[in-house]
């Protein structure tokens, strides 16, 4: 068996992230890409591709074969999605797909990427109906974590690692939603947050979550489940902390829960009609839910010990107020 590590998402906020550690480690690293292209320039010609998608059996197959290490990030996380059936091929049955790959190859060691949504909040958000229930994200990333469940009570290695709200040098994109929120603060432009009851959240730097991620592989107990998140804020206090660390203090209006959700509501239609779903009633309720993260097991288990939000937040605001280019955060 050789000693090469799988990455699947590697084109991915964390994923780039975890790339590159593997990468200055000189761990021997094989990535399975929809679009190598998008691999950053300094990695490119350092890792092994396999260009595949995961909705794709034989290229699961090709791309596990001979890894003794499978790093899984790939999932499906938008907001809401035109195919009804896309949270589920990408986030159940490429799960199952993957999981019978790595056991036919004999993978010695697993780590499957979730989110912190799917553990209880300590707290539930004030809402009935529609709203209340899972989101697809929510659901299908559930049912995921129970395959990996099974497959280490079967006597194999797999662990569950669970990232809360992941800010950090890179694309402001989707799934670098935090990073754009302070980008569009610092430029004056984020003006409503949602009037959430300063319920709290977990905040945590994505350098911080792709070590956490590596950790899990060899240090995780099989079919443990590890929270890898940071210092617990409510929003309003991650904002404050934005204004401190950056001398930019702005106004920022709360919208009444009752406004948000009807907001997402006509997100949900508007979808439906062809036009692009930013949010919806169930990503509403989630911001509404009260999840501070306990990172004990993972401090105990892994030597988890994520930077400070000051530091944290501090490197973000330097990066985006200088070239912003990409890079990684030590």
């Amino acid at each position: 068996m050789s000693a090469v590590t799988l990455v699947t998402g590697a084109t991915g906020f964390i994923g780039g992230y975890v790339v590159r550690h593997l990468v200055a480690d000189g761990v021997p690293t094989r990535v399975l890409v929809r679009r190598p292209e998008l691999l950053p320039s300094e990695v490119r010609g350092q890792v092994e591709v396999v260009q595949g998608d995961v909705r794709d059996r034989a290229a699961l197959v090709a791309a596990v074969r001979g890894a003794d290490t499978v790093l899984h990030l790939a999932a499906c996380a938008r907001a809401w999605s035109r195919d009804p059936t896309e949270f589920a091929t990408v986030n159940v049955q490429a799960v199952e797909d993957l999981l019978e790959a790595a056991a036919g190859s004999g993978v010695e060691r697993l780590v499957h990427v979730s989110t912190i949504l799917t553990l209880p909040p300590s707290r539930p958000a004030p809402v009935r109906g529609f709203a209340a229930r899972p989101t697809p994200y929510e659901a299908t990333k559930r049912a995921g974590e129970r395959l990996v469940e099974a497959y280490a009570l079967s006597g194999r290695h797999a662990v569950i690692v669970h990232p809360a709200r992941v800010y950090g040098p890179g694309p402001c994109n989707d799934a670098n939603a935090l990073t754009r929120v302070i980008d569009l603060y610092l430029r004056g432009r984020f003006r409503v947050r949602l009037q959430d009851g300063d319920v709290l959240g977990s905040y945590v730097h994505a350098a911080d979550v792709a070590d956490g991620i590596r950790r899990a592989a060899h240090a995780g107990r099989p079919g443990a489940h590890y929270v890898l998140g940071g210092e617990n804020f409510s929003f309003r206090a991650f904002l404050d902390l934005v204004g401190e660390l950056s001398g930019t203090r702005q106004r920022v209006v709360a919208l009444p829960r009752r406004a948000a959700l009807a907001a997402g509501y006509l997100g949900l239609l508007w979808g439906r009609l062809g036009g692009a779903t930013p949010i919806t009633p169930g990503w509403i309720r989630v911001f509404l839910e009260d999840r501070p993260g306990d990172i004990a097991s993972a401090r105990r288990d892994l030597g988890y010990e994520p930077r400070s939000a000051r530091v944290g937040v501090a490197e973000t605001i330097a990066w985006l107020r200088g070239e912003r280019r990409w890079q990684l955060a030590a």
